[in-house]
């Protein structure tokens, strides 16, 4: 299996992006964010999941500050042990303990959109894939890989980025 190796990217100026993925993808540019798409009928292929839509963030200097690659499905077992083949076991996989709602509503807006609106509370603890993990994270040299799984949307993520994760606090032990 060939995996292209995004962490490599990282660092890079924009334009070395930009040159390495191909032009099959749409370059739309949102603030000081990249997002490139692809056609809905195009898909590329990452640990056997196909995707066509990636983040890309920089700095002020147009260097590559982290790339995410949307899953429009949750990372499943069979991707979990592929990239644990290449990257090794996580440092962290945090799943949420002891969930509850704190308030709840529904939202309409004047052009007729609605949604209910959902705000729950819990523990951050580490737990296993199996446990239907939040946030997985590998602390590698130089970068950070963190794979985000949101199972009630049925989607996820995964980041290479050069910046520590967005956890700041440290999770609760589990009993």
């Amino acid at each position: 299996m060939n995996i292209f190796e995004f962490e490599e990217l990282l660092g890079t100026h924009i334009s070395t992006f930009e040159t390495t993925i191909g032009n099959e993808f749409e370059n739309k540019l949102f603030g000081e964010t990249f997002y490139y798409t692809v056609d809905e009928f195009v898909k590329k292929d990452f640990f056997n999941i196909k995707y066509n839509i990636m983040t890309i963030s920089k700095n002020e200097d147009n260097m590559v500050r982290s790339i995410s690659i949307h899953f429009r499905e949750i990372i499943n077992k069979q991707f979990y042990d592929l990239f644990v083949e290449k990257y090794g076991e996580p440092d962290h996989t945090y799943v949420m303990s002891n969930m509850k709602v704190v308030s709840e509503g529904l939202y309409k807006s004047d052009d007729g959109f609605s949604s209910n609106l959902r705000k729950r509370e819990g523990d951050l603890v580490e737990g296993t894939f199996d446990d239907k993990p939040l946030a997985i994270i590998w602390e590698k040299d130089g970068y950070y890989i963190q794979a985000f799984l949101r199972h009630e949307q049925n989607i996820s993520e995964i980041m290479f980025s050069l910046d520590s994760p967005p956890f700041n606090v440290k999770p609760n032990k589990e009993n």
